[in-house]
């Protein structure tokens, strides 16, 4: 559904500074060779710190600006020579206020962009009374934009960018500003009814690490405008373990247990009679270790692998690029 290849994109940073001095203008790498592919249906994730491109590439993707290069594609439409058809199979949720007519209510404002959709005034109408039920805003329909609170807000920009029922939504940031009730809410209707029942390939373009592992099937992340790491969770642990963590519950450790396989706890500590500990391993020799243990009279309970959460793969990535 989205394809791109080798994108680039570098923006000159004019101030009144170079303009009067007449020095030449600083350019911004803002895209540099950035490739992924998003299937049908899919929630893809595309992360990244402050400052790493994402926006630009939202931009890039909504027709809103042009690439320097490389190839763009989305339902097999050229981003650059057939902008018309890509707006047709797209749906931006904007989450800027300013987007909306304050003073109109929520039902007038989609009415008014569904106008602009080119649906009629009858299946407009149709549209909108669906979408208005799908965003739980029925209640809130005829009270004025400006009433709205931040994540009323928030489901009215979806409503409005699936109005034309789009194949494709970029979502920029959809959760910011959010409180965690309402940020849960859009995300279980991204997941289970856009994507689940609908079948809608979904960009969640955003910075927090939790909710990408949360809705995310795939993920992509970018730093200093180059995709450094794509894959779904468990093709980013493999990047960065070598070795797993794994958790053990016993009844008591001798001192030479772990020390004649090489192996030593990160952290050792009781807990209601038992002894818990940390350890890193490889997968391999982990049956090996339970069989010694068992032979050296240790009640084994429990051992469970610790897996890595994004935001640790996330931080050896970025911090392994600088």
């Amino acid at each position: 559904m989205i394809e791109l290849k080798d994108i680039t994109k570098t923006f000159v940073e004019r101030t009144w500074r170079t303009m009067l001095s007449g020095k030449k203008p600083k350019r911004v790498e803002a895209l540099n060779g950035v490739s992924l592919s998003v299937g049908p249906g899919e929630v893809f994730g595309l992360l990244g710190p402050n400052g790493a491109g994402k926006t630009t590439l939202i931009k890039i993707l909504a027709t809103f600006i042009l690439p320097d290069g490389g190839d763009a594609r989305i339902c097999g439409y050229d981003l650059c020579n057939q902008p018309q058809r890509v707006r047709r199979m797209i749906g931006l949720v904007n989450t800027s206020e300013r987007s909306f007519y304050w003073r109109l209510t929520g039902r007038q404002n989609l009415n008014f962009f569904a106008a602009l959709c080119n649906l009629s005034d009858s299946s407009g109408k149709k549209r909108v009374e669906e979408l208005l039920d799908m965003v739980g805003l029925n209640e809130k329909a005829d009270t004025a934009f400006m009433k709205y609170s931040t994540g009323q807000q928030q489901r009215l920009a979806l409503a409005r960018a699936l109005l034309s029922d789009p194949q494709v939504l970029l979502m920029d940031e959809p959760t910011r500003s959010l409180d965690p009730v309402a940020a849960s809410e859009l995300r279980k209707l991204t997941r289970k009814e856009l994507s689940g029942q609908h079948g809608k390939t979904i960009l969640w373009c955003t910075h927090n690490l939790k909710e990408a592992e949360e809705v995310c099937d795939r993920l992509a992340i970018i730093h200093k405008g180059k995709v450094i790491a794509s894959g779904s969770l468990e093709d980013m642990r493999s990047l960065v373990d070598d070795d797993s963590f794994y958790q053990l519950k016993i009844d008591h450790m001798p001192e030479d247990a772990l020390g004649t396989l090489g192996l030593f706890p990160m952290r050792t500590f009781r807990n209601n009679g038992y002894m818990e500990l940390e350890l890193k391993a490889k997968e391999e020799n982990i049956p090996h270790l339970l069989k010694h243990l068992v032979a050296s009279g240790i009640k084994v309970y429990n051992c469970t692998r610790k897996e890595t959460d994004l935001e640790e793969i996330f931080e050896k990535l970025i911090n392994h690029k600088n």
